[in-house]
């Protein structure tokens, strides 16, 4: 039965939470620390991240576990491939100098399947429940952090992918905010090479070639009326049963045009942007709209680095003509080492930096939220706007829109190739699909994912 139910949780992810929370947050602020956690004085907690903006919201809340246990923590980041990397080597090694590991919920097939990281199972079980408050999670933050039926980690950084538009531009313009695909292409154009809108570009995608394009395809595929294989229906209860990818698909194939259609309307260099680029050039005023994870909209609203700040609005992200948006959920997890040293302290910090309050604390620090009750907060609300389309965005949400399996990463990287090919005119989004199709049937096939 476990089983069943975590299966409920960890792929469900279209469902409202409302309903799941169990504890609420005014109850967890009066849980006696003292008491509930370990002495871990002359310790120091080693933790391995992304250098996203979350990992300053991290920082600006971890003392607050050195006052409690005199346990120090220290947080090193790197980017996204080397940090991948990383991980995988200091598991082969037996590597027990970081004590936590922060993923991207797509490695933990990887890392679990390797025996890198320990089930969180255990930990939950002999936990009070209203202290990890499992169920205040919105189910596709939960799903990220479980595999094979198992809770692994806990969600830290869950983001959901919003589409963002300048506000002062929208309506000096006097233009709708985009629901389709052609409404987003004709609002572009509008903001392209505009004499009223100087300096001023349209739109700008995750295009660089490899993963930055890869996870795109995989980010936009449902909403444009496809799947990446067989088995992936949204709500199953088996995604993986049949992988036989569709990456050639009509669906497919047309909203690799798209992508291709979007560059028009967008800076110099938007071919080889990725998520920093994106982001920065929308802060610097440079672009009317973007789609970006939410950890990064903090960026524009911070009036220190962002000539945008007060000027922009969250909405779902588009959907092709006659269907539905499915909003791309993604983010981080914190793992504990399954060859650390520390494993109690390792634990207890992520008890703590878990629960409740301190991800309310967390999250006004900047760190995107992964709980219901801190979406719904209204202090978070109020200090972060977006959030409220966050909360729309966790209910249409599918854990699986991306695989998370052990060769998620390579998988990723492949289709990103040939992506990325179609949007500089290097190959046709149909020969680059079907090149993209068989390159990646192959893969699954010798690595007995795919008979």
């Amino acid at each position: 039965k476990m089983e069943d139910d975590m299966k409920k949780i960890a792929l469900l992810g279209s469902i409202s939470g409302a309903a799941l929370l169990v504890a609420s947050a005014a109850g967890a602020q009066d849980i006696d620390w003292k008491s509930e956690l370990g002495d871990h004085s002359g310790k120091t907690l080693h933790m391995m991240t992304i250098t996203d903006p979350f990992i300053d919201s991290i920082k600006a809340t971890k003392d607050g576990f050195t006052t409690i246990t005199g346990g120090k923590v220290e947080v090193d980041g790197y980017g996204y491939d080397a940090l991948h990397e990383k991980e995988l080597l200091a598991c082969s090694q037996n590597d027990s100098s970081y004590d936590i590991i922060m993923m991207d919920g797509i490695w933990i097939g990887e890392l679990a399947e390797a025996g890198c990281i320990d089930s969180a199972e255990d930990q939950l079980a002999s936990g009070k429940p209203e202290i990890f408050a499992w169920d205040d999670y919105t189910p596709s933050a939960a799903g990220q952090a479980s595999w094979e039926g198992q809770r692994m980690c806990i969600p830290v950084g869950i983001y959901y992918e919003l589409m963002y538009y300048r506000t002062d531009l929208f309506e000096k313009a006097g233009v709708k905010v985009p629901e389709t695909f052609e409404e987003l292409k004709q609002a572009a154009k509008t903001f392209t090479d505009n004499p009223e809108f100087p300096g001023v570009y349209g739109y700008a995608m995750n295009n660089k070639r490899g993963a930055a394009a890869g996870q795109q395809w995989f980010e936009w595929i449902y909403s444009a009326g496809g799947k990446p294989w067989v088995s992936n229906d949204i709500g199953s209860s088996d995604p993986y049963a049949d992988q036989t990818p569709l990456l050639n698909s009509k669906e497919s194939v047309d909203l690799v045009q798209f992508f291709k259609d979007m560059v028009a309307f967008g800076p110099p260099g938007v071919e080889s942007f990725a998520w920093d680029e994106r982001a920065n050039a929308f802060a610097a005023g440079k672009l009317a709209m973007i789609n970006d994870w939410s950890v990064r909209a903090q960026i524009a609203n911070d009036p220190a680095q962002s000539q945008i700040a007060g000027k922009f609005k969250a909405a779902l992200m588009p959907h092709n003509e006659g269907g539905k948006t499915v909003s791309p959920v993604g983010g981080w997890v914190a793992c504990v080492n399954a060859h650390g040293k520390q494993k109690d302290a390792a634990w207890d910090f992520l008890k703590w930096f878990g629960s409740q309050a301190v991800h309310k604390q967390y999250v006004l620090a900047g760190g995107p939220p992964s709980r219901l009750s801190a979406m719904q907060d209204s202090e978070v609300q109020t200090k972060y706007p977006w959030t409220e389309q966050l909360f729309e965005a966790q209910k249409n949400a599918w854990v699986e829109v991306r695989p998370r399996h052990p060769l998620a990463f390579q998988l990723i990287d492949t289709v990103g190739v040939d992506v990325n090919k179609a949007i500089i005119g290097e190959v046709s989004p149909q020969a680059a699909m079907d090149n993209a199709n068989e390159q990646v049937t192959n893969l699954l096939k010798q690595n007995g994912l795919l008979k």
